[in-house]
This record gives C-alpha cells, sequence and structure tokens, in this order.
C-alpha cells in the first residue's frame, strides 16, 4: 500500500458521517445550524454579542443570517473557544473565585496547614536522616576495627 492509499483510507469519511451530511442537506441544514438551533438563546445573544452582531437577532436560524454575519459568529465562535481552554475546570472551582487575592490579611486556614504538615514532614524527614548518617558512620567505623 502507497503513501496516497494511506492517505486516502485515513480521510474517508466514515458511513455514519456520510449519512448524516446527506440527511442534514435534505433539510437544508449542516452541522453548524443543526448546533445553532439546539442553543439557548442566552448563549446564542452572548456569541452575537461577542460577534458583533445584534443580539436581538438570536432568535434566527444560522442560515437568516448574512455571510458576514455567519462569518462572524464562526469567527467569534473560536475565541471564545480560545478564551474557555484558558479557564479549564479546576479554575472554574468555586474555593477559586472566592479565594483572597490580597496576601496583607496572612495565610488562610488551609495554607497554614499545608505549612504546619511540610514543617512536620520536614522534621521527619530529617530524623530519618540523622539516623542513617549515624548508621553510616556505625558501620564505617566497624569496617575500619576490622581491618
Amino acid at each position: 500500500m502507497n503513501t496516497a492509499q494511506v492517505f486516502e483510507l485515513v480521510q474517508q469519511s466514515s458511513v455514519a458521517d456520510v449519512a448524516l451530511a446527506e440527511m442534514r442537506a435534505q433539510f437544508g441544514r449542516n452541522g453548524a445550524a443543526s448546533r445553532w438551533s439546539r442553543l439557548p438563546t442566552q448563549a446564542k445573544s452572548v456569541i452575537c454579542y461577542a460577534a458583533g452582531v445584534s443580539t436581538t437577532t438570536a432568535g434566527q436560524e444560522l442560515d437568516q443570517f448574512d455571510f458576514e454575519q455567519q462569518e462572524a459568529i464562526r469567527i467569534a465562535l473560536g475565541d471564545l473557544l480560545a478564551t474557555l481552554r484558558e479557564f479549564d475546570g479546576s479554575v472554574l472551582h468555586r474555593r477559586e473565585w472566592h479565594r483572597s487575592t490580597r496576601r496583607g490579611e496572612g495565610p488562610s486556614r488551609s495554607e497554614r496547614e499545608h505549612a504546619e504538615h511540610e514543617d512536620k514532614r520536614r522534621a521527619l524527614l530529617t530524623e530519618q536522616a540523622g539516623t542513617l548518617e549515624s548508621r553510616i558512620a556505625a558501620l564505617k567505623k566497624v569496617a575500619g576495627n576490622g581491618q
């Protein structure tokens, strides 16, 4: 099998994708129009606002917008998606939004607990290191006396 045949296999649409595209064509819709119609009006209004399109048109079907408006909506969706990626799941947690950003108040309770845990862990590791050092010294002494 040569490279062209491999690319042809990789680029082939699945039977389901082809059938879905044909069904949408019969209804005069595409995937974007289908998704647009399922969005709540509030979400459409936000997208229209980001696209610079009047938010009063948010109730329209996607094919009712002219080409420039559709293109502005498409670009705005890409920009919104890029922005949403910046806010991954970890920063959407409530504690992340309501945590004080002022450091003058001192550490929070959880930060103090974490620091205490780290201090205890360091003390334990220091103790273990001391024990190992004394064992090494004892082994060296025994080894030195045996020679």
